[in-house]
């Protein structure tokens, strides 16, 4: 079963870019955005850098099942915008179950705010990850 961190991560900053310094997924020692195979994407999580802690806050409480996506499509938001956070700029999402001492990431893909899922990862198998490391990651953001 995997496990899930967050870890220390940054985005470069250049012309109209700022640079972010953020905390990204760590599924069983390899970035979630390896596994996606998006370490090209500008995209980045939304934990660490904003300045809009209630919305990070937010957002744990959808991660952890607290409380449902606002998103059309019930997914969840991974990698936003490193600018904004704004669904309408883009966001990688996926399906989040809780099936009691496993949660399960699955069907990923990239959408926008209108509604619809314009990419899917189809070759990314879901993710199981350990319950207990699942909630303690996200409890040491609280």
């Amino acid at each position: 079963m995997n496990s899930l961190q967050l870890r220390s991560a940054i985005r470069l900053g250049g012309s109209n870019k700022q640079e972010r310094h953020y905390l990204d997924f760590i599924i069983s020692g390899q970035t979630l955005r390896e596994i996606l195979g998006i370490n090209n994407s500008d995209l980045i999580t939304p934990f660490g850098w904003g300045d809009n802690k209630e919305y990070e806050k937010d957002l744990i409480q959808v991660l952890t099942l607290r409380k449902k996506s606002d998103l059309e499509t019930g997914r969840v938001m991974l990698y936003v915008c490193p600018e904004c956070g704004d669904i309408d700029c883009g966001a990688i999402t996926a399906i989040i179950l809780d099936l009691g001492d496993r949660i399960v990431w699955k069907d990923f893909g990239y959408e926008t705010g209108y509604g619809d899922v314009t990419e899917e990862y189809p070759i990314i198998e879901p993710i199981e990850i350990d319950g207990q490391s699942y909630f303690q990651a996200f409890s040491k953001l609280n």
